[in-house]
């Protein structure tokens, strides 16, 4: 006996026995009369398979039928939808049939459950495994920390060191820079050759940035063509453009190695920094303020700085 849920809707002048014989095999099914009634029991209950005559009495099947795909796309459902009666092609494609069957075919209707049963139990299983593997996606986006193209450590890891530095800063004085290397050719790079050369543009110059950086600095791949690096200083005095014009040369001054041959990186550098002897600084305002003023930077080919808190 198959269990599947099955919802037959009717109008009150259909004998329900004409169904009966046909559905013996099936052990859950659900009369309805009229398509009110019917829509009403599958917003509470979704069915494998919905039976509609193609007009009840309060409503046509074709409206019954829009209405089904509706709750179908709030609840993540697939009912196989049957009408029963003579309906324009043209109408069965545009409101979502699965199925149709003539009155006086109404022999057939047997098979087209078992059909409808059998898929819409497949499409259910589906849908189950696909909302197993967007959770264990999401699980695992919010675990990952590195990026997987240049190996740094990604928006996340920059944003939790930085709240790490903050709270170092706090306990042992000094100052935190948010330092934010914008490649501006990186989406000019992808125009004129493609995504592959934009990359290896990338990795280049990350293991550049790698090279002039301190041991204890923190370097980030922070977004699509966006390096962020947190560093620590012993004062907020020692937060300036000549502190990293060291870096800003380095990465600039020079041609990186591509299939498509040596390309420059046109890049702005702007930073944001602050101590801790007024309360710890926002580290939101730290970034957001270092990518306000990137444009900035890259119209004067210089280093740009912000200081949230003033030097004495």
């Amino acid at each position: 006996m198959n269990d599947f849920p099955i919802v037959t809707i009717k109008n009150s002048s259909t004998p329900q026995v004409i169904y009966d014989d046909l559905m013996l095999s099936y052990s859950n099914i659900t009369y309805c009369t009229g398509g009110v009634d019917g829509l009403q029991i599958l917003e509470q209950s979704p069915a494998h398979v919905v039976i509609i005559g193609s007009e009840t009495d309060d409503l046509s099947g074709l409206e019954i039928a829009e209405a089904i795909r509706e709750i179908d796309d709030d609840a993540n459902h697939f009912t196989y939808i049957i009408i029963v009666g003579d309906l324009p092609i043209e109408d069965l494609v545009k409101y979502g049939i699965d199925a149709h069957i003539p009155l006086n075919r109404m022999h057939s209707l047997t098979h087209l459950i078992s059909v409808g049963c059998r898929l819409a139990n497949q499409i259910k299983s589906l849908q189950e495994i696909n909302k197993d593997l967007r959770n264990s996606n999401q699980i695992l986006q919010k675990g990952q920390l590195l990026d997987p193209l240049t190996g740094l450590g990604n928006r996340r890891y920059a944003e939790q060191i930085l709240q790490d530095s903050i709270r170092q800063i706090e306990s042992r004085g000094g100052a935190v820079c948010f330092l934010l290397i914008s490649v501006h050719n990186f989406e000019e790079t992808i125009e004129k050759y493609d995504g592959k050369i934009a990359d290896q543009l990338i990795v280049s110059i990350s293991e550049k940035i790698q090279h002039l950086i301190r041991p204890m600095d923190i370097v980030t791949y922070y977004g699509p063509g966006q390096f962020a690096l947190v560093l620590l200083q012993p004062t907020i005095e020692h937060c300036t453009a000549e502190c990293y014009q060291r870096i800003f040369d380095g990465v600039r001054l020079k041609s990186y190695k591509t299939s498509a041959g040596f390309l420059p990186a046109n890049i702005a550098m702007s930073l944001c920094a602050s101590h801790a002897e007024n309360g710890p600084p926002n580290p939101q305002r730290l970034i957001e303020s270092a990518q306000e003023n990137s444009e900035v930077a890259f119209q004067n080919d210089a280093i740009y700085v912000h200081h949230l808190t003033p030097v004495a």
